[in-house]
């Protein structure tokens, strides 16, 4: 049962009386008191760029760049799009984020051995591994610019100073370098584009299902890099054969 606060001599009424007692003690009438809204759940208003990043991250590699907007970032992280936008700035600002971080966090990961042939396979699988856990990576070279990073310099020196020492003249090594990139690249293109589709397989071709019958990525992959390191091999001869 509830009790009239406004008179402690109030008799108690039920819950049943429509007509609540609005007289005080003077009875004088008093106006009802207004019934408490609920509050809303307001929006954070402050993100961190690490949110936004995280969030975009996800967007890319599940949806596409072409899916990443100031809303599809809003309606994932719960915020109005402005919000975003006035944390992270334009999204070409957004896209250079996305590519630098990733790229780094997967330098991070380099082992570097000390034969120059292992060091040229070591930069070719980590940085396919990339492109096929980050598409997001992929597309954005694709689409935008080179992949540019903190420690991605420092990674083109690796590779390019090990040709060197393995007999290139410093301007074949940096073509040479570019060689292997474009191949890690082109290989990873074919390979993210057709995805697990079964109509992209190509054993569906003719003379390739009756060549290898099942179709591998990682033999084709493996082969090509052999046969590239084998050129760059030959190449090295020639330049000690100049010299000699």
């Amino acid at each position: 049962m509830l009790v009239d606060p406004g008179s402690p001599h109030a008799q108690p009424r039920t819950t049943a009386d429509p007509t609540p007692n609005t007289r005080s003690q003077t009875g004088a009438e008093s106006a009802p008191t207004p019934a408490t809204a609920p509050r809303r759940r307001g929006r954070p208003n402050v993100l961190s760029r690490e949110q936004v990043v995280d969030a975009a991250t996800t967007i890319a590699n599940e949806e596409g760049l072409d899916r990443l907007s100031f809303r599809a970032l809003g309606a994932r992280l719960g915020v109005a799009p402005m919000t975003v936008h006035r944390t992270i700035g334009g999204l070409d600002d957004l896209h250079a984020e996305l590519v630098r971080r990733t790229v780094d966090e997967f330098t991070a990961t380099f082992v570097w051995p000390d034969d120059w042939r292992s060091i040229v396979r070591v930069f070719a699988c980590t940085f396919r591994d990339l492109m096929r856990t980050h598409p997001l990576v992929l597309e954005s070279h694709s689409q935008r610019a080179p992949l540019a990073s903190t420690e991605s310099d420092a990674v083109v020196a690796k590779v390019v100073g090990a040709l060197q020492q393995a007999g290139l003249p410093q301007r074949e090594a940096m073509y040479a370098f570019f060689v292997v990139y474009d191949f890690v690249v082109g290989h990873a293109g074919v390979q993210v584009g057709r995805g697990d589709s079964e109509a992209g397989r190509p054993e569906r071709h003719r003379v390739v299902g009756e060549i290898l019958g099942e179709h591998s990525y990682d033999d084709r992959f493996t082969l090509g890099l052999d046969i590239i390191t084998a050129g760059i091999e030959a190449r090295v001869r020639t330049h000690g054969t100049a010299t000699s």
